[in-house]
C-alpha cells in the first residue's frame, strides 16, 4: 500500500508520559516527510497548545484541534473551518457544571481558560511555564466564564473534568446530545462540543482540502475521541494499552508510547 500522510493525536501517543516526543518518532517523521509525506496532528488540544510540538517537527500543514471542531491554520492564523458551541449552549453546560461541581474550563478562539485551579490545569500551567515564550500556549484564569457569554465570544469547547468518573459519567447521561458532543479525552476529562465534531471528521474535510484520499492515510491513536479518525483511514493503529473499543477500531495495535513502537510501526509501513 502506498501512504500519502500520517495523521498523529498527540496526548498517549505521540506524547511519551512525560509530555515529550520520543526521538526516535522524530527521525521517523523526518523520514516519512522526506518521502514526501504529509504530517497532520489531529487533537482534542486548543492549537496554542499544539504549538510548540508543530514547530518542534517543523510541520507546515493545518491542525486538526478540539477534537474536530476547527481546522487552524498556523502560517496565516486563520481558522480554515469550524462548528463551535453557541452562547446559549455555553451558558446552559456551565450553570449545569457548576451545579454538580465539576470543574471548567472554556477554550476560547485564543486561549483555554479557568475560573479555579484544578490538579490537571495546575501540571498544565507547569509544563507551559516550561515552554520557550515564542511558542508558549495561551492559558489563563478569568473572574467569571460570563463574559464570554455576555460577548458572544468563540468557544471551540468547554472541557469538564473530576476524579469522580462516575461523576463525570452521570453528568454525561443528561447532556442533549441533540444539541452536543462528548469526547472522553482522559480517564477523568470529558470535552463538549458542538453536536457532529469529530476527529475522523475534521480529518476527512483536511483531506479533501489536501486532495488525499483516506484510505492513503496511516493514523496513530489511543482513546475514544480517536476512534472516528482511526475508522475513517487506511490504516489505524491503536497505542497499547487503549480501550478494547479504540483497539477495535484500528487495523493492529502497538506498544506504548514511551517505547519506539510508532518509528518501529512507520518503518514496516513506509520502508523507511
Amino acid at each position: 500500500m502506498t501512504y500519502q500522510a500520517i495523521a498523529f493525536d498527540l496526548d498517549g501517543t505521540l506524547l511519551s508520559s512525560n509530555a515529550t516526543i520520543l526521538e526516535s518518532s522524530k527521525k521517523a517523521i523526518k523520514l516519512a516527510q522526506q518521502k514526501g509525506l504529509e504530517v497532520f496532528i489531529v487533537t482534542g488540544r486548543h492549537h496554542t497548545a499544539v504549538r510548540p510540538y508543530y514547530v518542534e517537527l517543523g510541520l507546515d500543514t493545518p491542525v486538526v484541534c478540539c477534537n474536530g471542531t476547527y481546522l487552524y491554520d498556523f502560517a496565516s492564523d486563520r481558522v480554515l473551518a469550524s462548528n463551535p458551541l453557541s452562547s446559549v449552549q455555553v451558558a446552559e453546560l456551565v450553570s449545569a457544571a457548576k451545579a454538580e461541581d465539576i470543574h471548567l474550563s472554556v477554550y476560547t478562539r485564543d486561549a483555554m481558560t479557568y475560573e479555579t485551579l484544578n490538579n490537571h490545569f495546575t501540571k498544565l500551567l507547569k509544563w507551559v511555564e516550561s515552554c520557550s515564550e515564542e511558542v508558549r500556549p495561551n492559558v489563563y484564569q478569568v473572574e467569571d466564564f460570563q463574559q464570554f457569554i455576555d460577548n458572544d465570544t468563540t468557544i471551540w469547547k468547554v472541557l469538564i473534568s473530576d476524579p469522580d468518573v462516575q461523576k463525570l459519567q452521570n453528568f454525561c447521561r443528561k447532556l442533549p446530545f441533540d444539541q452536543v458532543s462528548a469526547e472522553w479525552s482522559w480517564v477523568d476529562r470529558v470535552d463538549i462540543t458542538a453536536k457532529g465534531n469529530s476527529k475522523g471528521k475534521s480529518l476527512a474535510e483536511l483531506l479533501q482540502i489536501e486532495g488525499i484520499s483516506s484510505k492513503e492515510v496511516i493514523a496513530f491513536g489511543d482513546n475514544f475521541n480517536d476512534i472516528s479518525m482511526l475508522e475513517l483511514v487506511g490504516m489505524g493503529i491503536a497505542m497499547g494499552g487503549s480501550e478494547d473499543d479504540v483497539q477495535r477500531a484500528a487495523k493492529r495495535t502497538i506498544g506504548s508510547n514511551n517505547d519506539d513502537s510508532i518509528a518501529q510501526a512507520l518503518v514496516e509501513l513506509l520502508g523507511l
